[in-house]
């Protein structure tokens, strides 16, 4: 590769930060030539001063390379590594510009070349080691800013994952007495009305299984035709009330909850045509969905941890940052979720 390009390719990597590199060297190269203000002439100025932004740019170059490659590891060793690097550059920067200045009409003010030597000496070290000080800032700025990057990326994929698992989690016992209830209705008439209820909640938990929010209304349909096939089941053994207000049906909340909640009390309480199991469903004026039923508890319940809860619960906490109410008394038990916009 020709070196012109090899140039080109190392200036056009964003990773070396040329341009702040380039406005360094400018700001280095300016403050040398007001220390050397009214002791060249304009030719030798410019010439001085393009040689001294060349030569702190390519100092950048050399030290955002040590800085980013593999060996060796250490950034002491790096240090040393970048001020040498820079010591050599001033000395060959020198060597390159020298026959066009007016250095060496100027020898007289030196003792001899080694003291010209010490100074481009001197100078590769104080300009190495700021421009080796800034690099490193940069470069520990960099690999924060990815780390922070990489953590955010890691959560959002941990979170959706365990939004995953969270969501897969709806118990699936309720499709198994639906089923029963399909066998034992195969004689009749109404096995159409609720196969289509039943195809229109699998059709829901399908296309929002891995949603995270949906609105309140489709929800309430969802629940609704669920409710349609506990009543096939329990008949008047299940009495329902529903009292949603129009300004919330558009708000959002995690899919399946308020079925979640319904099933959750049909799992855990008793309902007979002589007790039917009250389940009232509605909103508030902050915000929130109420869910209460009657408490007819069954003696014993299967996987009664409160999974279904916690499953609302976890959901909340990790999309929202919300928590919901649980409120039992003697008569009634009551779920309150956060409608979200």
């Amino acid at each position: 590769m020709p070196f012109r390009h090899t140039i080109w390719y190392v200036c056009s990597m964003k990773k070396y930060y040329p341009a702040t590199g380039l406005i360094i060297s400018f700001f280095i190269a300016l403050m040398g030539y007001v220390l050397r203000l009214n002791r060249e002439d304009m030719r030798s100025s410019v010439l001085t001063f393009s040689s001294s932004v060349i030569n702190a740019f390519l100092s950048w170059l050399l030290i955002q390379f040590l800085l980013q490659w593999r060996k060796p590891s250490g950034y002491g060793w790096k240090a040393v590594l970048a001020i040498a690097g820079c010591i050599l550059i001033s000395l060959l920067s020198f060597t390159i510009t020298r026959p066009f200045s007016e250095v060496q009409h100027r020898m007289g003010a030196f003792a001899n070349m080694r003291a010209v030597y010490f100074v481009l000496f001197m100078r590769g070290i104080v300009v190495g080691g700021f421009l080796f000080f800034i690099a490193y800032l940069f470069r520990m700025s960099a690999i924060g800013r990815q780390a922070e990057l990489e953590n955010e990326r890691l959560k959002k994929e941990n979170l959706q994952a365990r939004l995953s698992l969270l969501q897969e989690q709806v118990s699936p016992h309720f499709l198994f007495n639906s089923l029963g209830t399909l066998r034992s209705m195969l004689h009749e008439k109404a096995p159409r009305e609720f196969i289509q209820n039943l195809s229109d909640v699998y059709r829901y938990l399908l296309n929002n299984r891995m949603a995270d929010l949906v609105v309140l209304k489709a929800e309430l349909d969802f629940t609704q035709a669920y409710l349609h096939i506990l009543n096939e089941r329990f008949e008047d053994a299940l009495i329902t009330e529903i009292n949603i207000a129009g300004s919330d049906l558009k708000k959002r909340l995690p899919p399946a909850s308020l079925q979640l909640l319904v099933e959750n009390a049909v799992k855990h309480n008793v309902a007979t045509a002589d007790a039917p199991l009250r389940i009232s469903i509605n909103t508030n004026d902050k915000g929130w969905l109420t869910v209460t039923n009657s408490i007819q508890k069954k003696n014993k319940v299967r996987d009664s941890q409160g999974s279904g809860l916690n499953n609302i619960r976890e959901r909340y906490r990790l999309l929202a940052g919300l928590d919901i109410i649980v409120e039992e008394t003697g008569t009634h038990f009551t779920v309150r979720i956060p409608l979200l916009t």
